[in-house]
């Protein structure tokens, strides 16, 4: 079961009326944007600080690649142009 919290956050002017001006066009309200926005923020950096995490614990476990493995794979790959 889905359950709304109310928050509060102050913001500057610019942003507000970005916000209303986005809102607006989308025929949204304010909060169904923020929402939005919240949402993408946090998916996007949960995705990022999850996948550093993994990289660490597979720098712990041993499991990496020498630098120059890395560089005769990727032009392979994509050749030495690129």
């Amino acid at each position: 079961m889905r359950r709304d919290v109310t928050i509060t956050a102050r913001i500057e002017t610019d942003l507000s009326d970005r916000l209303n001006r986005l809102a607006v066009m989308q025929g949204r309200s304010k909060s169904w944007v923020v929402g939005a926005a919240i949402k993408s923020y946090l998916d996007a950096e949960l995705a990022f600080v999850e996948a550093v995490e993994d990289g660490l614990a597979d720098l712990r476990q041993g499991r990496t690649v020498p630098h120059d493995e890395v560089v005769t794979r990727f032009r392979s790959r994509f050749g030495s142009g690129a």
